[in-house]
Formats: C-alpha cells, structure tokens, sequence
C-alpha cells in the first residue's frame, strides 16, 4: 500500500510541477528583451597642456556650465603679451605716416609760395626758367609722396588686421584652457588626474544625463506590423530574484533596416533570426542602472489594434 501511494503522490507531484511550469510560461507577457542604455557625451580640452585645476568626480552631477577644469595657460599668454607689442609697433608705423602726411603738406604749401616767388622774379626778368622748373619738379616729388602714404597706411592697417585675428585665436585659446561642463547629468567615468598633461581632442571624461533611459529591445517582423513611434510600453526590470518593477515608456526609434541578432543571443535558432532594433524611452525612477537587462510589453499596442 505504501509503494502504490508513494507512486500516486509522486504522480501528482509531478503533475503540479508541470501546470506549474506551464501556467509561468503562459504568465511571460514580456514581448521582447534588451539591455538600458544612455546617451553618453565624452568632455574633452580643446588645448593641450598641464591640467592645474580639476574639480569633477565619477557620480557627481555637475551644473551645465560649471568650471571643471584648467588647462595651464602661460604659454598663451606669451603669445597674447608678444602680439600685443607687434600691435603697438603697427600704431606707431600709423601714427609716423600721419605725421609724415601733415610735414609732407607743410613742405607743399611752402614749395608753392617759393614757386610764386620765382614766377614772379623770373616774369621780372630777374629769375631764369631753369629755377622754376626745378621748384615744379620738387612740388611733384612732394605731391607723390603724400598720395603713396595713403597706400602705405593700407598695408599697415592690413598688417594690423592680421594681428588683430591672431589676438583672437590667443584669447580664443585662453577662454579654452578653461573647461566648462556642457551637459547636464552624472559623470560615468574620469579619465584624468590633477597635474597631469591633457591632449587637445582626447576625453577627460564621460557623462550622461540619467535622467531618462532607453532599453533597446529587438523584434521580429511580424511584431514590428504592430509597433509605431509613439505608443505606450510596458517595461519590467529585476526588483529581486522573483519580483519584477515596471515603468511605462514610449516607442522613440524603430530600425529601418533588419539585423542579424546580437551575438549575446547564444541558441542557433536565434542567432540566424533577422530583427529590428527598437529603443523605448524610459523615466528612470533611480533604479535603472547603464546595461541593465530589461523586457518589454507592446499589450497596450496589441490591444488597439
């Protein structure tokens, strides 16, 4: 008796186990799978030199803004004082050429009354015409030195012009040696350290605004007949070993173009499956952590239809 009632309950043991185990695998409504993910922005210098100040750590949240960091700025300056003194030079080239218009001007005004002077004397009979001549070819001498000042002060101004750009890229560089954070949200990642030499173009570090999320998930092709930009989503992520935590989230990218799917998918039959990448835009509660796995429901989506 003993034997047959063991076979019995390990009967209905067996059968509890297998409703079970259908009811949870009739219970996933989870639609498709994927991972969280975020725009992440790398913040670098735009000069190269030694970083004197550095005010940024991983998890913090700067302002957008906020002075992060210093790039030494010695050698920028030299360059700011060395064209400062070609710009005085370049005045001071203007400055003589005025001067030498107006003594140009006086020698004129005085070179013609001499002219008077000896047309007058040479009308007396008292000068040869030699002398005036002369006195007309200084007048033209004097005459073409003050129209070429003109063009000699338009090169100095374009020489100063010049200059005037080169102050501009200096004082640009200056205004770079201080970095400022551009995007507001959480630093993932510091890549450098006080005092040490940064490169213009390479990271100093990574940031992300968490503030919302997207899981990408992919679908199959007769799932995407069902899905558009827009439509509410249900998203589940782990609470614990059993539990689930839902948000909602809408559809904000599907692919245009089908894709193998990822290579995390280990079964062959997966793996040769063509898919469409799908990203769901989430407001992260402040649990939602970068690659975190998550699934989404599209039943709202199926229920419109």
């Amino acid at each position: 008796m003993k034997n047959k009632n063991n076979k019995k309950n390990g009967l209905w043991l067996f059968i509890l186990i297998f409703i079970a185990a259908s009811c949870q695998n009739g219970n996933d409504l989870s639609d498709a799978y994927g991972n969280f993910e975020a725009t992440t922005v790398f913040i670098s210098s735009d000069v190269s030199g030694k970083l004197l100040y550095l005010d940024i750590e991983e998890g913090e949240k700067p302002d957008s803004g906020k002075l992060v960091a210093i790039v030494d700025t010695l050698p920028y300056f030299f360059s700011k004082n060395e064209i400062e003194a070609q710009q005085l030079a370049v005045y001071s080239k203007l400055q003589n050429l005025d001067a030498q218009t107006e003594t140009l001007k006086e020698q004129r005004k005085s070179l013609k009354v001499e002219i008077q002077r000896a047309e007058n004397l040479f009308n007396d009979g008292a000068a040869t015409s030699q002398t005036v001549d002369d006195l007309n070819g200084r007048l033209n001498v004097l005459n073409s030195r003050i129209r070429s000042i003109p063009v000699q002060k338009q090169s100095v101004k374009s020489e100063a012009a010049v200059l005037d750009q080169k102050m501009l890229q200096v004082k640009d560089k200056l205004d770079r040696c201080y970095i400022k954070n551009q995007v507001t949200g959480t630093v993932l990642e510091k890549y450098v350290e006080l005092h040490e030499m940064v490169v213009a173009g390479k990271p100093m570090y990574k940031i992300a605004d968490l503030s919302f999320m997207e899981l990408r998930v992919y679908i199959d092709a007769v799932m995407l007949s069902e899905i558009k930009l827009g439509n509410e989503v249900r998203v589940l992520f782990d609470k614990n070993t059993k539990e689930n935590r839902e948000l909602h989230g809408k559809v904000s990218w599907i692919s245009s173009q089908a894709e193998f799917t990822p290579k995390i998918i280990q079964t062959k039959e997966e793996r040769v499956k063509l898919v469409y990448a799908v990203k769901i835009r989430v407001k992260n509660d402040g649990y939602l952590k970068i690659g975190m796995p998550g699934e989404a429901v599209f039943g709202s989506v199926k229920d419109e239809r």
